[in-house]
């Protein structure tokens, strides 16, 4: 709810003061840091949104306008913290992969819904890749937007 919260002038809605509305910020800090912190250590990691519609889901993992979310922000630290590494021999390959499981089937939504598989990709386990879907598409970024410009492409392969 936008209970409790007011536009700061610059399109964000921030809390009214003693107000019980978590900002967009307060959500990735409580959060997606710590999912994004483990990840860039390493570990596979996961943030899943559930609920009833019109819950939030949407808004808290995506946000609009100023109103960023956990994923937009998190996807603006890697590039910070890739563009802060001290070690010039780092080197870091970023990807971006974008699913919907709609009627039991996982769709690649960067394919065209024309072109997908009908009873759609597999999920599988291996001893070193750990979970993954069999045959979604991986396509590399370098930037932030180049993953805007990836999740606008998959948002509109939406069933």
């Amino acid at each position: 709810s936008h209970d409790g919260c007011e536009d700061d002038g610059t399109g964000y809605m921030k809390p009214l003061p003693g107000s019980k509305y978590a900002d967009q910020r307060y959500v990735f800090d409580t959060f997606g840091q710590r999912v994004l912190d483990n990840a860039w250590n390493g570990f596979h990691c996961c943030l899943f949104a559930y609920g009833q519609t019109g819950a939030g889901k949407s808004y808290s993992m995506v946000g609009y306008g100023n109103n960023k979310g956990i994923v937009p922000i998190s996807c603006e630290e890697i590039f910070t913290r890739i563009a802060s590494e001290p070690d010039p021999n780092n080197k870091y390959e970023v990807t971006v992969s974008m699913i919907e499981i709609y009627n039991e089937a996982v769709q690649d939504l960067l394919i065209s819904p024309e072109d997908r598989p009908k009873k759609g990709l597999e999920i599988r386990e291996s001893k070193a890749l750990g979970i993954y879907i069999d045959g979604v598409i991986k396509r590399p970024v370098d930037s932030y937007p180049a993953i805007e410009a990836t999740i606008e492409e998959a948002t509109n392969h939406r069933t």
